[in-house]
């Protein structure tokens, strides 16, 4: 029963990772264009 949980936390852990990793990039890049043109 608990290596079932592991293993369920441990597949929502990547999950989770995947998801931040394909997203991160879109919501990082305007905020650094944004940047970009306010200090240059």
């Amino acid at each position: 029963m608990r290596l079932m949980y592991v293993c369920y936390a441990a597949i929502g852990f990547a999950v989770a990772r995947w998801i931040f990793k394909r997203e991160a990039v879109p919501v990082v890049d305007p905020v650094t264009r944004f940047r970009a043109k306010g200090l240059l």
